[in-house]
Order: structure tokens, then sequence, then C-alpha cells
């Protein structure tokens, strides 16, 4: 469904209701120019008032365009800050230029187009549109003196200048300051943003392994009982751990068994589906979440990784040491507790463990039938 505003993505909606925002403000400028046609204090005549608000109407929706079809996306500025700016000037200074006695008012409303771009300029782009407004309010004067004398009062024209000029450089610098302050709080924002999800990715990975946390475990057996509960999408969860791996801190170091650990981790995170999962159980214990209804492709997967395990190479160890694990596998059973599935997989790891270790056991033994 066509938006107006679009909801995906969350920097071009922004730049389109700042722009909308604009285009409220020229609302209330064409208003202004509505009760000064009908107070007679304005040149124009209807009808070239009517270009001017069909000029105006062309101009934003051209803007609007450029928007919505994300070509901004590809300049410099994509919220097109000082273009918008600098047309909303030249506009100002156009109806200025046929007021008769309301151009201060006019002036005035120049306010509202600095405020525009408080949020988004910096210094020099505040004092180049500041230098641009006060050299068009000064061709706006010349060119009245040239046709339209007896409408200028030249000291109070003159006394507008100074005052707009002075305004607009004081706002330049009040602005450029919120707009620091702004860029501030954003990177503020992004480092706070990026200090969390670190924090968040500690307590979902396991500092060693990369893998991830016995708690963060719990959390995906419970999101994967919810979905087989609700829709039946059954999976099966496998206990491991290295056989013997107390030798191998006892005889070569804790160094060298936490680089086992790495390396072990790296081959099964090699080996698994994006929807299956890994998680370290604690120590050399690990938990497989495998999104395999059928239990014998569950152990045809499980199978392999032992395999490649028994047959790998790992650093710091003697190439012809012996690196193995024992695995317990089962399929989780609709409405049962995480608890007792995995008690039911703990089980099954001690067959194996009893069967010689570097062995794969399921619980119980009639699981390995096809999926209903």
């Amino acid at each position: 469904m066509w938006h107006i505003i679009p909801h995906d993505d969350h920097n071009q909606s922004l730049r389109i209701k700042r722009f909308l925002i604009a285009c409220a403000s020229y609302l209330m400028w064409i208003l202004l120019i509505w009760y000064c046609s009908i107070q007679g204090m304005i040149r124009l005549g209807p009808q070239e008032i009517l270009l001017v608000f069909a000029m105006v109407l062309v101009m934003n929706l051209v803007l609007y365009a450029i928007f919505r079809t994300g070509l901004n996306r590809r300049l410099k500025d994509p919220s097109l800050t000082m273009v918008q700016m600098s047309l909303a000037t030249a506009w100002i200074m156009i109806v200025a230029y046929n007021l008769n006695e309301a151009r201060g008012i006019m002036l005035q409303l120049y306010l509202v187009v600095f405020i525009f771009g408080a949020f988004r300029l910096n210094l020099r782009q505040f004092i180049m549109l500041s230098i641009l407004a006060a050299l068009s309010y000064g061709l706006v004067i010349l060119s009245l003196l040239e046709n339209h004398p007896e409408t200028v009062n030249f000291k109070v024209e003159l006394l507008y200048l100074v005052i707009l000029t002075a305004v607009l450089f004081w706002f330049s610098f009040v602005g450029s300051y919120i707009n620091t302050l702004r860029e501030k709080l954003s990177r503020a924002n992004s480092e706070l943003n990026h200090a969390v999800e670190i924090i968040r990715q500690k307590a979902i990975r396991d500092d060693l392994t990369d893998v991830y946390t016995r708690g963060y475990l719990f959390q995906i057996l419970a999101r994967e009982k919810s979905l087989a509960d609700r829709e039946g999408l059954i999976f099966s969860v496998c206990i491991f751990d290295l056989d013997d791996f107390k030798k191998v801190n006892d005889s070569f170091g804790h160094h060298v068994g936490d680089m086992v650990l790495k390396t072990l981790s790296g081959i099964i995170r090699d080996n698994i589906r994006q929807q299956d999962y890994i998680a370290r159980y604690g120590g050399e214990e690990f938990v497989l979440v495998l999104a395999y209804p059928d239990m014998h492709d569950a152990l045809a997967c499980v199978e392999r990784i032992r395999t490649l395990i028994s047959e790998a190479s790992f650093p710091g160890l003697p190439g012809d040491y012996p690196v193995t694990v024992s695995m317990g596998l089962t399929r989780y059973q609709p409405e049962e507790t995480i608890d007792s599935l995995l008690i039911r997989a703990d089980d099954a790891l001690y067959r194996a463990k009893r069967s010689g270790k570097n062995a794969t056991a399921c619980e119980p033994s009639s699981l390995l039938q096809p999926a209903a």
C-alpha cells in the first residue's frame, strides 16, 4: 500500500516529515499574501498571485517526488536543506518586492526559514544563507528605489536591512550551536547503542568460543518449544562433550584446552545450517538445537560433525592426539518441558559415554522413526 510518508526507511521518513513541515510554512506564507491582496497591500494582480501559488505548488511537488523516489539519497545533503531554504529565500524576496507597506512582516517570516535549518546546517552554511538574504533584500531595496520609489522609505528600509542582517548572523551562531549539540547527542546515542549491542552480544555469546551462552540457549529453546507447540515445528536437541578433556588440560595446559574448544566450536559452526544453533552448556559441554523433525536427519547431522571432529587437527596438540566427542540426541515431544527434554538428551549422552565414547546415542531409541 502506498503511503505519503514511507515506513521502511526511518531517515527518509524524517526527511519527508521535515519537508511537509516546510510545506505548512508555505501555507502560512500564502495566507499572508492572500490577506495582503484583499487589503490592497500588494501590487500583484489575482492572475499573478495564482501564478505564484502554482509555481510554489509545482516546486514542492517536484521536491516531494525527489524525496519519495529516493533520488535525494544520491546527494551530499539528502535532506536538501540548503536547496529548500535558498528557494524559500527567493520566494520571500519576490513577494517582499511586490508589497507596499508590509515588507517588515514578510521579513519576519524569514526567521521561520532559518528555524527550519537549525537542526541541519553548520555555521558556514548559516552564514552563507545570511549573506544571501541580506544581499537579496538589499537588491529588493535598490530595485524599489528605481522602479517604485513612492513605496520606499529609505531610512526605514535600511533599518530593516540592518536588523535583518544582525538577527540572521546572531541566529547563525545560535542555530550552529544547536546543530552542534544535536550532532553530539546523535554521536552519544550511537555510542550508547553500540555499547548496548556489545553488552547484548556478551550476554548471548560465549567469550572464548563465540557460540551462544547457556543463558541464551534457554531463550532459544523456549522459542523453539513455542513454535513446536503452536505450529508443529518439531526440533531435535543434542548434548555433547569432549571425551577425556581433563587430560588435555593436565597434559598441555589450559591455554591449549581453550584453543581446542575454539577450534571445535568453529568446526561445528561451519557445519550446521543457519536455522540451527550451537551453545556452550558449561565447560567442555555443548548443546546443538537442530531444526530436524526427523531423527534420521538429525542423527546424520551429528554423526557428520562427530566424524569431522575426530579427524580434525587441533592447535597445540600432537597430530596423532585423539580428540573425540560423545553425543546424546533426542527429539522434542509436544507439550513437554525444556528440563525434561534436556534430561533425556543428557541420558543419551551418558549412554554414549558408557558405550566407549566417540559415539552417538539416541534417547529413547524408538525415536529413530520418521516424524509423523
